[in-house]
């Protein structure tokens, strides 16, 4: 027996091989079976759109937002908002509701909304559905559009309504112009959406169906780094930085994803200082909670206290060229890199020798606290980075209070150390000096 996910895939293979009436009936046919389901009702909107009918697609359009505004699912609305404002840009207006459901400050808005159950995939629906061709109707697309427009089998909104991540910090007008800038982008399994290694010019919020991150190892493969579903937030580095992307994301169902670019940001960030706010905390606390997942350093504590020790770091941002440590002065504290890069460098003689760089989430300035020593090394910020500080009397606490983090770091420096004089005889000899790898933390 044919079930639900049958027809969806059935749907949709007409949709993507143009053959927009047959997908048009295959949808109305998964509303029907599925009211709930608001993906199929999108696909009407889009296949009456393919279609020609640009008057009913707009009108389904428009339903979806309306209800998914006040249902708790802000995104799948913008997607709509966005398509409409190309058919009919004063339609772009439904962004203000919107706005003022979601933005700080909405009496609705709370820690999460009561959702939509999604669609049972695995649902039977009745024998002798022939999806394969259209039904030879005449008022078809009046029909679906019809259907799709009607809500008032779907349940009640719920009473409190799910903050979008970094939007709803900011007040309703800031909320809108940010909305505004937004550009719809929608991809096709396989597509690739960020690539390794390219600039960064914009960040994404996916509205709708799921990505997969991933990185190139040392060995020309790929490495998986995470699976990300609707509502995640990537790409946000190029807020903070236009440094090359460290990751490719390529789509692995079909998406809609609302892109915001860079040059419309610092615009934003520039007239509004709310929005420069916002989004200053935002990539922070992005930052920090990437850093405490990955970093050694905060392995041995647990969720509340990886907290209660950020809190003792102050954070700084410090432009290409600021000096950090100075070789031969007393260390100052622990620096852990957030974002942006170091050079570590070293006087050999007349020169000064390149020892290593490090980037996110690697530590220094370590070695000459452990060992009450003068720092053995000058390290200065590659280009624009955000850094931790912890200072040196916290620090010794630290450690102290805490065998294995001092244990970490005393294997660490002897690594180092040993990678160090093996850089320098390189230097000396004057062979090939290969820089050390990400994994090979030179502390100072």
């Amino acid at each position: 027996m044919a079930k639900l996910r049958d027809v969806r895939e059935i749907a949709d293979q007409h949709l993507f091989a143009q053959r927009y009436r047959e997908a048009l009936a295959a949808y109305g046919v998964l509303v029907q079976l599925s009211p709930i389901d608001l993906d199929a009702r999108l696909r009407v909107a889009d296949s009456l759109l393919s279609l020609g009918e640009v008057q009913h697609s707009a009108v389904v359009y428009t339903a979806l937002a309306r209800y998914s505004v006040n249902a708790g699912h802000p995104l799948r609305a913008l997607v709509a908002i966005k398509i409409l404002a190309t058919l009919e840009p004063q339609l772009a207006a439904l962004i203000g509701p919107l706005a003022e459901l979601y933005a700080e400050g909405s009496a609705r808005l709370g820690g999460g909304g009561v959702r939509i159950a999604a669609a049972d995939e695995e649902a039977p629906v009745p024998d002798g559905l022939d999806l394969s061709r259209a039904p030879d109707a005449p008022d078809l697309a009046a029909r679906v559009a019809a259907l799709a427009s009607d809500y008032s089998a779907l349940r009640a909104v719920p009473e409190t309504l799910p903050p979008i991540p970094l939007f709803s910090k900011l007040p309703a007008r800031d909320f809108a112009g940010m909305l505004a800038e937004l550009k719809l982008v929608r991809a096709r399994p396989e597509q690739t959406i960020i690539q390794e290694g390219e600039r960064g010019t914009s960040f994404f919020v996916l509205a709708r169906g799921t990505v997969r991150v991933h990185r190139h190892n040392a060995s020309g493969g790929s490495i998986e780094l995470a699976r990300l579903g609707e509502g995640s937030i990537f790409g946000e580095m190029a807020l903070v930085s236009a440094a090359p992307r460290s990751a490719t994301v390529t789509a692995v169902t079909d998406c809609d994803l609302l892109e915001f670019d860079r040059t419309a940001l610092a615009a934003a960030s520039e007239q509004v200082a709310t929005v420069a706010a916002a989004l200053d905390r935002f990539t922070r606390e992005r930052l920090l909670n990437n850093l405490m997942a990955t970093s050694p350093l905060f392995r041995p504590f647990d969720r509340r206290q990886r907290f209660e020790l950020v809190r003792r770091f102050s954070a700084h941002d410090v432009a290409a060229g600021t000096v950090l440590i100075r070789e031969s002065e007393q260390g100052r504290g622990l620096f852990v890199i957030l974002h942006g890069e170091v050079d570590v460098s070293k006087r050999d003689g007349e020169d000064q020798v390149l020892l290593a760089t490090l980037r996110g989430g690697e530590v220094f300035g370590e070695i000459s606290l452990l060992e009450d020593t003068p720092t053995t090394a000058t390290v200065v910020a590659a280009r624009q980075t955000n850094i931790l500080f912890l200072p040196r009397d916290a620090f010794l606490r630290l450690v102290k209070a805490l065998p294995e983090l001092e244990s970490y770091f005393r294997e660490l420096a002897e690594e180092r150390q040993l990678d160090a004089r093996l850089v320098l005889e390189r230097s000396r000899e004057g062979g090939e000096i290969t820089e050390l790898s990400e994994d090979d933390l030179v502390l100072v």
